[in-house]
Protein backbone atom coordinates (compact mmCIF):
# COMPACT_ATOMS: atom_id res chain seq x y z
CA UNK A 1 0.00 0.00 0.00
CA UNK A 2 2.72 2.53 0.89
CA UNK A 3 4.25 1.42 -2.84
CA UNK A 4 0.73 2.61 -4.37
CA UNK A 5 1.00 5.63 -2.33
CA UNK A 6 4.18 6.57 -3.53
CA UNK A 7 3.81 6.08 -6.94
CA UNK A 8 0.21 7.95 -7.20
CA UNK A 9 2.42 10.69 -5.47
CA UNK A 10 5.25 10.47 -8.33
CA UNK A 11 1.94 10.58 -10.86
CA UNK A 12 0.39 13.38 -9.35
CA UNK A 13 3.55 15.75 -9.26
CA UNK A 14 4.08 15.25 -12.96
CA UNK A 15 0.72 16.15 -14.00
CA UNK A 16 0.25 18.65 -10.87
CA UNK A 17 4.15 20.28 -12.22
CA UNK A 18 3.86 19.31 -15.73
CA UNK A 19 4.37 22.82 -17.53
CA UNK A 20 7.62 23.75 -15.41
CA UNK A 21 9.30 19.99 -15.85
CA UNK A 22 8.70 20.37 -19.61
CA UNK A 23 10.19 23.63 -19.55
CA UNK A 24 13.27 22.20 -17.45
CA UNK A 25 13.34 19.08 -20.25
CA UNK A 26 13.40 21.77 -23.33
CA UNK A 27 16.09 23.87 -21.49
CA UNK A 28 18.24 20.79 -20.71
CA UNK A 29 17.89 19.57 -23.97
CA UNK A 30 18.63 22.48 -25.73
CA UNK A 31 21.77 22.90 -23.24
CA UNK A 32 22.73 19.58 -24.24
CA UNK A 33 22.45 20.27 -28.16
CA UNK A 34 24.07 23.64 -28.53
CA UNK A 35 26.77 23.03 -25.92
CA UNK A 36 30.49 23.40 -27.51
CA UNK A 37 33.13 20.61 -26.68
CA UNK A 38 36.02 21.83 -24.19
CA UNK A 39 39.01 22.48 -25.17
CA UNK A 40 41.35 19.68 -23.15
CA UNK A 41 44.51 20.89 -21.45
CA UNK A 42 46.92 18.30 -20.86
CA UNK A 43 45.05 17.17 -18.05
CA UNK A 44 44.12 13.42 -17.53
CA UNK A 45 41.15 11.91 -18.74
CA UNK A 46 39.18 9.72 -16.52
CA UNK A 47 39.30 6.13 -17.69
CA UNK A 48 35.60 5.63 -18.40
CA UNK A 49 35.27 9.05 -19.79
CA UNK A 50 34.09 9.60 -23.38
CA UNK A 51 36.36 11.76 -25.45
CA UNK A 52 33.81 11.81 -28.29
CA UNK A 53 31.73 15.32 -27.73
CA UNK A 54 29.22 13.88 -30.10
CA UNK A 55 29.39 10.61 -27.79
CA UNK A 56 28.98 13.17 -24.42
CA UNK A 57 25.67 14.97 -26.08
CA UNK A 58 24.17 11.14 -26.72
CA UNK A 59 25.10 10.11 -23.29
CA UNK A 60 23.65 13.10 -21.65
CA UNK A 61 20.65 13.09 -23.87
CA UNK A 62 19.54 9.32 -23.32
CA UNK A 63 19.45 10.65 -19.78
CA UNK A 64 16.73 12.50 -20.57
CA UNK A 65 14.53 9.72 -22.12
CA UNK A 66 13.21 9.07 -18.76
CA UNK A 67 11.53 12.93 -18.29
CA UNK A 68 10.51 12.62 -22.03
CA UNK A 69 8.79 9.67 -21.16
CA UNK A 70 6.83 11.03 -18.20
CA UNK A 71 6.08 14.67 -20.33
CA UNK A 72 4.10 12.48 -23.02
CA UNK A 73 2.44 10.38 -20.96
CA UNK A 74 0.99 13.50 -19.83
CA UNK A 75 0.37 15.03 -23.03
CA UNK A 76 -1.39 11.52 -23.81
CA UNK A 77 -3.55 11.69 -20.54
CA UNK A 78 -4.44 15.68 -21.25
CA UNK A 79 -5.60 14.20 -25.04
CA UNK A 80 -7.33 11.65 -23.78
CA UNK A 81 -9.69 13.40 -21.18
CA UNK A 82 -13.10 15.12 -21.88
CA UNK A 83 -13.45 18.37 -22.23
CA UNK A 84 -14.54 19.16 -18.27
CA UNK A 85 -12.27 17.02 -17.30
CA UNK A 86 -9.43 19.21 -19.28
CA UNK A 87 -10.41 22.14 -17.46
CA UNK A 88 -10.24 20.33 -13.95
CA UNK A 89 -6.80 19.51 -14.71
CA UNK A 90 -5.76 22.81 -15.52
CA UNK A 91 -7.44 24.35 -12.95
CA UNK A 92 -6.21 21.84 -10.47
CA UNK A 93 -2.52 22.85 -11.70
CA UNK A 94 -3.37 26.43 -11.33
CA UNK A 95 -4.31 26.11 -7.57
CA UNK A 96 -1.80 23.63 -6.56
CA UNK A 97 -0.61 26.15 -4.03
CA UNK A 98 -3.72 26.74 -2.48
CA UNK A 99 -3.42 23.65 -0.23
CA UNK A 100 -0.99 25.30 1.78
CA UNK A 101 -3.43 28.14 2.73
CA UNK A 102 -7.10 27.19 2.29
CA UNK A 103 -7.32 24.44 -0.22
CA UNK A 104 -7.56 24.06 -3.51
CA UNK A 105 -10.98 22.81 -3.67
CA UNK A 106 -12.94 25.92 -2.91
CA UNK A 107 -11.44 28.32 -5.82
CA UNK A 108 -11.12 25.37 -8.46
CA UNK A 109 -15.06 24.73 -7.14
CA UNK A 110 -15.87 28.26 -8.12
CA UNK A 111 -13.87 28.88 -11.15
CA UNK A 112 -14.76 25.20 -12.60
CA UNK A 113 -18.30 26.61 -12.51
CA UNK A 114 -17.75 29.71 -14.16
CA UNK A 115 -15.30 28.36 -17.05
CA UNK A 116 -17.88 25.27 -17.68
CA UNK A 117 -20.36 27.71 -18.00
CA UNK A 118 -18.33 30.07 -20.84
CA UNK A 119 -18.13 26.96 -22.41
CA UNK A 120 -21.10 25.66 -22.50
CA UNK A 121 -22.87 29.13 -23.04
CA UNK A 122 -24.81 27.94 -19.66
CA UNK A 123 -25.73 30.12 -16.72
CA UNK A 124 -22.57 29.15 -14.16
CA UNK A 125 -25.22 27.94 -11.23
CA UNK A 126 -26.25 25.47 -13.81
CA UNK A 127 -22.53 24.22 -13.89
CA UNK A 128 -21.89 24.35 -10.18
CA UNK A 129 -21.13 21.19 -8.52
CA UNK A 130 -22.15 21.28 -4.94
CA UNK A 131 -19.91 18.13 -3.19
CA UNK A 132 -16.21 19.57 -2.71
CA UNK A 133 -15.50 15.74 -2.52
CA UNK A 134 -16.14 15.68 -6.45
CA UNK A 135 -13.50 16.91 -7.05
CA UNK A 136 -11.12 15.27 -4.79
CA UNK A 137 -12.73 12.05 -6.61
CA UNK A 138 -11.70 13.67 -9.89
CA UNK A 139 -8.50 14.21 -9.00
CA UNK A 140 -7.69 10.55 -7.98
CA UNK A 141 -9.41 9.35 -10.90
CA UNK A 142 -7.17 11.47 -13.12
CA UNK A 143 -4.32 10.15 -11.11
CA UNK A 144 -5.17 6.56 -11.18
CA UNK A 145 -5.60 6.74 -14.65
CA UNK A 146 -2.38 8.08 -14.96
CA UNK A 147 -0.58 5.82 -12.71
CA UNK A 148 -1.93 2.54 -15.05
CA UNK A 149 -0.60 4.27 -17.91
CA UNK A 150 2.86 5.27 -16.48
CA UNK A 151 3.09 1.40 -15.14
CA UNK A 152 2.30 0.18 -18.73
CA UNK A 153 4.66 1.91 -20.27
CA UNK A 154 7.37 1.07 -17.13
CA UNK A 155 7.98 4.65 -15.44
CA UNK A 156 6.98 3.74 -11.80
CA UNK A 157 10.50 1.80 -11.10
CA UNK A 158 13.01 4.27 -11.65
CA UNK A 159 14.08 7.00 -9.32
CA UNK A 160 12.99 9.84 -11.45
CA UNK A 161 11.75 13.29 -9.20
CA UNK A 162 8.97 12.93 -6.99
Amino acid sequence: MDELKKENRKVANWLLFYGERKREYEQLREKILTSSPRILSGTGIAKNAISDPTGKKAVKLAQLQEMEQWIELVEEVERRLPPKMKVFLRLRREYRYSAKRNGWVAPVQWKYAQEVAKMLGKAQEDTWVESRTTFYYWWEKIVEYAARLAAKKGLLGGSEKE
